[in-house]
């Protein structure tokens, strides 16, 4: 009998039938699994179905002998083992076929005690490779999850130094940006009421000196007055529009100061997040506007920020919004998964991007809106903290609207425990 607790399977490939009888019947006695192959061609057929422990491979046959299976590229990979079966005239044969990768040989006329030996050596020998196989397997799956953590530590490193920074940067510029504003009020108030004092002694000296119009139009031209009069409405307007752009460009960048407060990891359900976002589409989008919405039964499990999620969803749902411009067009949102993989899909009806604009999207500053209302930080940020998460942005726009697809890792579930009670 042999030595393992299950059955090994025993793959004989010999042209001769009586030795394929002789042989299937000692290792069915010793308690293997039997296949056999008449020929090279045949054993080949056999391992492309299923894989044995143990291939007893004669050498000589007609057709493909055993070297010339040994010699195909298929078995280069082999996990099995493989024994020559040979008589005592194929010396050469016999070394040939060890340089080719066999593991072992038998000499025909044999020994049954022997032939029962080296079958269980070549099982014992399949079974430590297939263990390190096994092991090989583990250990790159461990290391490929440990380098996805290290890349996500890295990510997150990035943009915990871009938020300190953006962050440092906005609480700097928003101090002496408030003293801008709030002058520049002033200021203009000063000058309606120097405008209005202007005017109002031009009437008089034309007044009290009626003879002296030239002279009193030789210094408006001088003073360049009705020049001012003139730009400096505009001249003020602009600079309260340029004010105002940095004050919504100092808006954008505190909400890295915020999501930098707010880095605390929690288990979230996905569709719980997504849920009382989707209902802002009624609010940000044109009126009319069909919102689609679509999640699994099952819950969506993610590891994050609920704060930094949210702001990189909501600048997507936005955006989502504005593509539509004025006109009411449908707008779907989908929550899916697989694997270890959650993924949220974000679909609008409007007129797409262009094709060479995309790669431009998340570049900071960047915007296919008007620069009058829009800074361009809103992609940049929500692709940092879903980047943070480990997780990435993928858009894809043609004429008949946009796509958006975040993709964000998912724990797998806890094992169940089974109680023996």
């Amino acid at each position: 009998m042999n030595e393992f607790p299950d059955q090994p399977e025993i793959l004989v490939v010999d042209d001769s039938a009586a030795v394929r009888k002789y042989v299937g019947s000692l290792l069915a006695t010793a308690g293997y699994r039997v296949r056999e192959a008449v020929d090279g061609a045949g054993a080949l057929a056999a391992l492309q179905t299923a894989q044995p422990d143990v291939v007893l491979l004669d050498v000589e046959m007609p057709g493909l002998s055993g070297l010339d299976v040994l010699r195909t590229p298929a078995l280069h990979d082999r996990i099995y083992s493989v024994i020559l079966f040979t008589t005592q005239s194929t010396q050469d044969q016999i070394a040939g076929g060890l340089d080719l990768g066999a593991d072992d040989y038998v000499v025909k006329p044999f020994q049954a005690v022997d032939l029962l030996a080296r079958i269980r050596a070549a099982v014992r020998s399949t079974r430590q490779k297939s263990a390190l196989a096994r092991a090989r397997q583990e250990m790159e799956q461990t290391l490929a999850k440990l380098q996805k953590t290290q890349r996500k530590l890295v990510e997150q490193e990035k943009v915990g130094a871009v938020a300190r920074l953006a962050a440092g940067a906005a609480h700097y510029i928003n101090n002496p940006l408030g003293f801008v504003m709030s002058n520049l009020s002033t200021l203009e108030r000063y000058a309606v009421a120097l405008q209005k004092h202007a005017a109002a002694l031009t009437d008089l000296l034309h007044t009290v000196a009626p003879g002296n119009e030239e002279q009193i139009a030789e210094l408006e031209k001088k003073h360049r007055l009705r020049q001012i009069n003139l730009d400096l409405p505009a001249l003020l307007q602009e600079t309260r529009e340029g004010g105002g752009r940095i004050a919504l460009i100092v808006q954008q960048m505190a909400q890295l100061e915020l999501g930098l407060a707010n880095q605390g990891v929690e288990k979230l359900d996905l569709i719980s997040v997504m849920k009382p976002l989707v209902e802002m589409i009624t609010v940000l989008a044109p009126p009319g506007t069909e919102v689609h919405w679509s999640q699994p039964k099952e819950d969506i499990r993610v590891e994050g920020s609920l704060t930094l999620l949210n702001t990189a969803l909501i600048a997507l749902l936005k955006n989502a919004c504005e593509a539509l411009g004025s006109t009411p067009g449908s707008i779907s949102v989908s929550i899916s998964s697989q694997q270890e993989l959650a993924e949220i899909t974000i679909s609008d009806s409007g007129p797409g991007i262009p094709q060479d604009q995309i790669p431009l999207l998340f570049d900071p500053f960047f915007t296919t809106k008007s620069p009058d209302s829009h800074v361009g930080l809103g992609l940049t940020i929500a692709q940092r903290f879903i980047a943070g998460h480990g997780g990435r942005i993928l858009i894809s726009s043609d004429a008949s609207g946009t796509c958006v697809r975040v993709e964000l890792p998912s724990p797998p579930p806890a094992p169940q425990q089974i109680n023996l009670n």
